[in-house]
Order: C-alpha cells, then structure tokens, then sequence
C-alpha cells in the first residue's frame, strides 16, 4: 500500500502544475461554508507538499496555492453568511454538518475579529467561521485582511509540515506496517479471551 502512495507521489512530482492546482482545489473545497467538515483539506495539502518535497521553489509555491484556495473558500462562506444572515443557522446544511460548530464559530467571530486566525486551526469549527463573519456586521476589509493571514499561517504550516515531515511519515508507516497488524491482531485476541472467561466462569 505504501509503495503504491510513494508511486503515486512520484509521478505526480513530475506535474508540478497540476499539484498545485489540486492543492489550491483541496484548500478552496476545505475553507468553503460546510465541506470542510466533510473533506477535510489538510490531506490533500500534505499529499501534495510530500509529492513536492524534494523542490524547494515548489513547496514556497505550494503555499502560495494553498493560502490562495483557502482565501477563496473563505470568500465563499462570508457571501452566503452575508446572503442569508444569522438564518443560516437552521438550515438542513448547518444542522446537517454540526450546529455546534456553526455556535462555535459565531463564539468565536464575537470575541475578536483575530479570533478567526486561531478558528482557522480548529477542524470543523473553520468551515462555519466565514460564513459567520458574514452573518455578523464584520466589515468585509477586516474579515479578508484576517481571512489572508490566517489563510497563509495554515498553509505554512501544513504546506510545509507535510515537506518536512511527510516522507519521514511514509517510511515510518512502511517499517511498522506488519509489527502494526500483528499488535492489532494480538489485541483483538486478548479482547476476545477477556470476554470468553466470564462466560466460561459461569
């Protein structure tokens, strides 16, 4: 399985372009109103960054890439909010996805309009945070201002954690794969006997 990843990552080093339009895509999807509870962005960033590891100019515009489709999905979610107002929060969409996430996220946009760089961090709370800027009376310069330096903060950081730390993630998982299955197979076997003596005791 791993060797199938690191294929994959190999040939996709080859299409720097198409990379960086996949992480700028898996970004744009993870920060607009909702998808990021159900896709998260951050896999596809990191996939990306380890394909472009070993290409420094690459990974720099991997962030760019990144922060760029954040700030976009950003966007999107501070139109509805703006659409629809303080609504949105009974629709099927937000009940669907975690109202609490879209309390959170309101919590969150009331304390400070700074509030948002730390939201940004915070999976399934980010998704909602834009679209309840909007819904509040946030003026749109504060929120995009906000909305890039936290757009950028969290591509750094994945952009590049996912360079660094990536391959190292991947050999580490290629090592420990069979002791891994066999320590679960060894624990599923306990669990099983623990349950087998009390009915034996009876």
């Amino acid at each position: 399985m791993i060797d199938l990843i690191r294929a994959a990552l190999d040939a996709a080093s080859e299409q720097v372009a198409l990379v960086l339009a996949a992480v700028a895509l898996c970004s744009a999807l993870d920060a607009a109103l909702g998808l990021g509870v159900l896709l998260p962005g951050e896999t596809g960033v990191v996939l990306g960054a380890i394909a472009l590891a070993d290409s420094p100019p690459a990974v720099a515009a991997a962030v760019i890439a990144a922060a760029s489709g954040a700030f976009a999905g950003d966007h999107i979610g501070f139109a509805v909010g703006r659409r629809f107002g303080p609504a949105l929060r009974e629709t099927r969409l937000v009940r669907r996805l975690g109202i609490q996430h879209w309390d959170a996220a309101r919590a969150f946009v009331a304390r400070s309009v700074w509030a948002i760089i730390v939201a940004r961090l915070l999976p399934g709370v980010r998704t909602f945070v834009s679209a309840a800027a909007g819904a509040s009376a946030m003026p749109y310069r504060r929120f995009a201002l906000v909305s890039g330096v936290a757009a950028l903060l969290w591509a750094g950081i994945w952009v590049v954690g996912g360079a660094v730390v990536g391959s190292a993630l991947l050999e580490l998982a290629e090592r420990s794969t069979l002791p891994v299955l066999l320590g679960a197979l060894a624990l599923v076997l306990v669990v099983l006997l623990v349950r087998r003596r009390p009915r034996a005791a009876r």
